[in-house]
């Protein structure tokens, strides 16, 4: 076997090459050395770090370009909502919805939310349902059903407008904000509501009386009347018992001032309790002889 010094016949120079022998010089060079291994990785360094501040404010200037675009686009006046108009409410229901909506006009109809705004309005508890709208002329349209006032609730020292179901509407400050409204009084009469409307659609006339609707025990009603009367009612056939009561004072006086109250909780066996007044005198005015 040939010696390895040897291939294809010529013999291998163990001596480096003139270009390996010349760079091998060169690298020997203090200043080339000072360069390769100290010069090229700050070099490095520096190109980075320019690219990353370059990209930085290239970022910076494509965010500003976007905002320009966006704010020419949204701000067109074709695009902006100047006013909103609220139908179907009271001046009341009216302002509190212009306070409650978080809006300050002119806004763009790109920064509404109206899904926002829909729930924010039926959220109110005046509002039975509402509808909101843009129309063609950039106004804010808001429809509304507004729930209308039907008692006063009085429940502690709070006083409460409701309406015919029962349904809280908003606070009331005093009695005289609502006069006209009936007056219910007791824990838990916002639910039994429907029991009072019931005796007052046939009996409007007689009901101009009463003073108070009284929840009983959560259970039963009292009738207080303008001259302090008091009517206590059943818990059952509670209409039936007010019909014999309105057929007994077709008969007679029974509303006059000289009861203190009716107990029809037994409506075969109605009670009455007299005031501290004379039976000369009541017997006169049942009869209206001397």
């Amino acid at each position: 076997m040939r010696s390895l010094k040897y291939t294809l016949g010529r013999k291998i120079d163990p001596a480096p090459s003139i270009v390996s022998y010349r760079l091998m010089r060169l690298l020997l060079t203090p200043r080339l050395r000072l360069i390769l291994t100290l010069g090229l990785p700050s070099l490095f360094i520096f190109c980075g770090t320019l690219v990353f501040f370059l990209n930085t404010n290239i970022q910076e200037n494509i965010d500003v370009l976007k905002k320009d675009l966006k704010s020419l686009i949204v701000e067109r006046p074709e695009f902006m909502i100047e006013v909103a108009a609220i139908d179907g409410a009271s001046d009341q229901l009216a302002n509190e919805i212009r306070e409650i909506i978080p809006l300050d006009f002119p806004v763009s109809y790109f920064d509404l939310d109206i899904k926002y705004l829909h729930k924010v309005v039926n959220d109110i508890p005046a509002v039975a349902s509402a509808s909101i709208k843009i129309t063609v002329s950039g106004v804010l349209q808001i429809e509304v059903l507004e729930r209308t006032p039907a008692f006063i609730w009085r429940k502690n020292n709070l006083m409460s407008v409701l309406d015919v179901n029962g349904n809280f509407i908003r606070l009331a400050s005093s009695r005289l904000d609502y006069p006209e409204l009936p007056l219910i009084i007791g824990e838990a009469a916002n639910l039994a509501v429907s029991e009072v409307s019931s005796l007052m659609k046939d009996n409007r006339k007689f009901l101009d009386q009463v003073r108070a609707f009284i929840r009983v025990g959560e259970r039963r009603w009292d009738l207080v009347l303008d001259n302090n009367l008091r009517i206590l009612l059943p818990q059952r056939e509670f209409l039936a018992a007010f019909d014999r009561m309105m057929l007994m004072n077709d008969s007679g006086s029974l509303f006059s001032g000289h009861l203190s109250s009716i107990d029809m909780r037994l409506i075969e066996r109605p009670t009455v309790r007299v005031r501290g007044v004379s039976m000369d005198t009541l017997m006169y005015n049942s009869s209206g002889d001397l």
